[in-house]
């Protein structure tokens, strides 16, 4: 029995973040999401926008790892282009930061709380309670960002609603939650529910999921995204 070939895994990280946050670990095309890592900002600072920078950047087809922000876009990129998406993985993300009156308020207050503190500032409000290696991605990463490019990337995550996007979503679908941080639970599991072929597993750990629980996370999409054995 042979293994048949499988689309390469294309790797989005957080706000804030960068390709450099996998330490190394992920097996695939890892890419920097515009206005990080000394790119250019994007154009159109929206869940769109930022997916159609990366569309010319992307394979014929592929899978799809998404953490936060790079969960979001991934999601778009899942749901409009079906036939080029041949796996989804969702890692402590949301599909809507608009269904809830709180959640509207909250997501301008977060965004107007971002352009005043700065990426400095964030990035310590950001890293408060976080411990180890997630406290030190913030710290490190966040921190030196241009402040267009991470405003742009707090309102455009901030602003996401893909509560239509949802049932778009056609290939199989792991998603990733952290125990330690409830806010992404119900859209998590509601998500697991709703999707036809979705798999769902919570690890110990909060939302920085891919530093708190390396080993599970990595083993997990590993395993995910292998080739399945040809007949």
């Amino acid at each position: 029995m042979t293994a048949s070939p499988s689309a390469p895994a294309v790797w989005l990280h957080g706000a804030g973040l960068s390709s450099q946050t996998w330490d190394g670990k992920a097996q695939g095309l890892c890419l920097d999401l515009p206005g990080h890592n000394g790119l250019p900002r994007v154009a159109t600072p929206t869940i769109a926008g930022y997916a159609a920078a990366l569309a010319p950047a992307l394979p014929a087809r592929f899978a799809l790892v998404g953490h936060s922000l790079g969960g979001m876009i991934a999601l778009h990129l899942a749901a409009t282009m079906p036939d080029r998406v041949t796996r989804l993985v969702f890692a402590e993300s949301a599909y809507t930061m608009q269904a809830r009156w709180i959640d509207r308020k909250g997501a301008k207050f977060a965004s107007w709380l971002t352009a005043k503190l700065g990426p400095r500032g964030t990035a310590k409000l950001a890293a408060m309670g976080e411990k180890g290696a997630a406290k030190q991605a913030y710290l490190t990463e966040m921190s030196v960002m241009d402040p267009g490019g991470l405003n742009d990337a707090m309102q455009a995550a901030h602003g996401f609603d893909g509560r239509d996007l949802v049932d778009r979503v056609r290939c199989p679908t792991l998603i990733l939650t952290g125990r330690g941080n409830p806010r992404t639970h119900p859209q998590s599991l509601d998500l697991a529910r709703r999707l036809p072929h979705a798999t769902h597993r919570m690890l110990e750990g909060g939302h920085m999921l891919h530093k708190d629980a390396p080993g599970p996370f990595y083993d997990l999409i590993h395993a995910f995204l292998a080739p399945e054995p040809a007949p």
